[in-house]
């Protein structure tokens, strides 16, 4: 009968021979390979209107195996606030060696694609309206240089259509915006092309500062409605346009399904989640060694998003059919 030892719970040869099978797999395999070093990831946004980006962006990396503290650290100073703290804070995060900025909005796009211009860090956007236009990026298949992400259909029209479809009697149309943020003015662009088509009058109200925008909240012109633009800086205020459209009773479309739930009558746009794990899925392959120049800019998706107690509140009807058009709707 063979003998064990009185602290294992198996016979000594069994032992014996599970240590020569573990010496054997380390001798034929070698040692095993180091862990790669954490990568740090620098979160640069021009306004909280992005934080479900953030969310959607950690959340799918989470999934795809990154531990934070383990594999990933996140440097997030909060939104910039204004364009002009950009670039201190995007200088900041290449000062600390970051492996990669995810920055959030046109303008911070640009000021990333300026700060990195002479590096060899990765940058992902999430979103940007229209990266080619911006300067971001030379073509969308091919995007070369270190910048790569996700840029927005061109829903902005679609949008306006949808209103007038809600709220056929709406006839002037307040457009605030930042006359400095190249998002807006495309958003701009793409609603004129079929505003006069559609019998509506834009009131356009350039908002360049924050005094500015400070003021034309205080007194916003009589309109039927209000129409924001994919418009970091104006999104930002979406607490002040829906309880002015609340007070009087108008409706108000916004460029997301966030501004939706925070009151906002409709939209036909984005949704800052699902825009963050594509963002995610791209970092991935860059952080496993794709150059960001070789990934195409993905496209985000547009779905309808039609809140019905602002309807109500507003006094407004919405028809079944249009009803059993929307992806999201809010009760």
């Amino acid at each position: 009968m063979r003998r064990s030892l009185p602290f294992l719970s198996v016979p000594v040869w069994v032992g014996a021979s599970a240590l020569l099978l573990v010496l054997a797999a380390a001798w034929w395999w070698g040692p095993a390979a180091p862990r790669a070093p954490m990568a740090t990831i620098g979160i640069v946004q021009l306004t909280a209107v992005d934080a479900a980006t953030v969310e959607g962006f950690k959340t799918h990396l989470a999934e795809l195996g990154y531990r934070e503290g383990r594999d990933l650290h996140y440097r997030y100073p909060g939104p910039a606030g204004s364009i002009e703290r950009l670039a201190p804070m995007i200088a900041d995060h290449l000062a600390a060696g970051v492996d990669l900025l995810l920055v959030s909005s046109t303008p911070a796009a640009v000021a990333a694609q300026a700060a990195t211009a002479h590096t060899a860090v990765p940058v992902v956007f999430a979103p940007v309206n229209d990266p080619v236009k911006a300067g971001v990026v030379k073509s969308l298949q091919s995007p070369g240089g270190n910048l790569t992400g996700v840029r927005l259909p061109q829903g902005d029209a679609i949008r306006l259509q949808w209103l007038v479809k809600l709220a056929p009697q709406v006839r002037r149309i307040l457009f605030p915006h930042n006359p400095n943020d190249p998002s807006a003015l495309e958003s701009l662009r793409q609603i004129q092309a079929v505003s006069a088509a559609l019998g509506i009058t834009l009131v356009t109200q350039p908002l360049p500062t924050t005094e500015a925008m400070e003021a034309g909240l205080r007194a916003p012109p009589q309109v039927d409605a209000i129409l924001l633009p994919r418009d970091s800086s104006v999104e930002a205020r979406i607490d002040d346009y829906v309880a002015i459209a609340r007070e009087r009773k108008i409706p108000l479309c916004v460029p997301s399904l966030t501004q939706v739930h925070a009151g906002a009558l409709v939209s036909y746009g984005f949704v800052h989640y699902e825009i963050g794990r594509q963002a995610a899925r791209m970092a991935h392959q860059i952080l496993g060694g794709t150059p960001p120049g070789d990934l195409p800019v993905e496209t985000a998706l547009s779905s309808l998003a039609i809140n019905l107690r602002t309807a109500q509140a507003i006094g407004l009807s919405v028809s079944p059919q249009i009803l059993r058009s929307a992806h999201t709707i809010v009760r």
